[in-house]
């Protein structure tokens, strides 16, 4: 069935009237993706984007280790951030409230605190991001939310904004809480399952660092919204035992493990996605794919360049050839097949388009995790 579809329900004057019914979809193909952007991003405003991304990203960052919250919190910011700029205008206009990506970054810190049980009060937040941006969170400013153009604390207009995009960001993401896992029960965050899969293989220090610093590189990709967490940390550790350098800048190393190296190529050979990690092949195959292409175009930002020296010992040659020959390696693995995924296909597709946020407000959607109608079968047996 479809994602959006219509159904009937009780009116107050025992009529039936057309409801909206959307039901969450955690996963996009790549064609998807480039698909809404293009109805949400302007051409000449992409590269503004994702600048902007970035910048956010790295103040996230800081918010998150001055509130000493785990990196699930920031991971999951960044998800509801990059999926609220699927379906909603990006303009970029830092001086409108209502058009501020830093309003809709702190709305996805807040969420995101929530969801991973790391709560704090949204005044906390809005005093960390406004010191770290330098603004006077108590300077007066006009309300653009009251017609009378009265003078309110900048903390106070700031705060309206980000519980109104609050619930913009709650229609977008369909109420949906569970990051595309199964269960709510399970861990969804990609740095705790790494830590998980790398106790699992028995994988020494060196490597799972690299796993660790691969997944902290990654974390600002849309990659979260194509394939699910877990595939996502297959895929850094098959990339990581693929690599395996012999030389990271770290404090703390293991003993003997310079002399690891056969092991690991033991424990590589060995892996088997499906039966181990209960992964489709060809999800960590689009990882593994999407990860080596990210280095190869950005490794020179990455902060992975800053742990590995300049020159790789074993190829002779800067460390993005290294990704390069990699890429050589699993240029024939079987990937996602997106042909069902065309422009034309895609406007057919009414989930794809942008959401009109009045909808929910007139009491006429539905938000569900799952396309399980049985319990709207009475209301489907009414008679216009």
């Amino acid at each position: 069935m479809d994602s959006k579809e219509n159904t009937p329900n009780l009116s107050e004057n025992g009529k039936p009237v057309i409801t909206i019914t959307q039901i969450s979809r955690p996963f996009f193909t790549h064609s998807e993706i480039s698909y809404m952007h293009s109805q949400t991003i302007d051409e000449s405003k992409k590269l503004q984007y994702n600048q902007t991304k970035y910048q956010i990203f790295q103040l996230l960052y800081q918010v998150i280790k001055q509130l000493k919250f785990p990196l699930r919190v920031l991971a999951t910011a960044m998800n509801y951030y990059q999926r609220f700029y699927l379906f909603h205008k990006f303009d970029g206009a830092f001086d409108d409230m209502d058009k501020d990506p830093y309003v809709v970054a702190i709305t996805c810190l807040l969420l995101a605190s929530k969801n991973e049980d790391c709560i704090k009060k949204l005044k906390d937040l809005q005093s960390v991001v406004n010191k770290l941006r330098d603004i006077d969170e108590n300077k007066p400013v006009t309300n653009t939310l009251d017609s009378s153009g009265d003078s309110i604390a900048y903390h106070e207009l700031q705060r309206k904004y980000v519980l109104a995009t609050e619930f913009k960001l709650l229609q977008l993401i369909k109420f949906d809480f569970s990051n595309g896992a199964n269960s709510l029960s399970i861990k969804t965050s990609v740095d705790c399952l790494l830590v998980q899969f790398c106790k699992q293989l028995d994988i020494n220090y060196r490597m799972s660092i690299l796993s660790w610093l691969i997944c902290f590189d990654i974390m600002s990709t849309p990659l979260c919204l194509v394939i699910p967490p877990h595939c996502i940390a297959v895929a850094i550790i098959i990339i990581s035992l693929n690599l395996k350098p012999q030389e990271i800048k770290l404090d703390h190393h293991e003993i003997g493990e310079e002399d690891d190296d056969e092991r690991l190529s033991e424990i590589l050979d060995s892996i088997d996605c499906e039966r181990d990690f209960k992964c489709p092949e060809v999800l960590v195959n689009e990882g593994i794919l999407y990860i080596l292409d990210y280095y190869i175009h950005q490794y020179s930002h990455s902060v992975l360049n800053n742990y590995l020296p300049a020159i790789d010992k074993q190829l002779g040659k800067e460390q993005i050839f290294k990704f390069m020959e990699l890429k050589e390696k699993f240029i024939d693995l079987k990937n996602m097949n997106e042909t069902s995924c065309k422009e034309s296909l895609n406007r057919t597709d009414e989930y794809l388009s942008k959401w009109e946020f009045t909808t929910a407000s007139k009491g006429i959607a539905r938000f569900m995790l799952g396309n399980k109608r049985r319990r709207f079968n009475k209301e489907l047996d009414i008679q216009g």
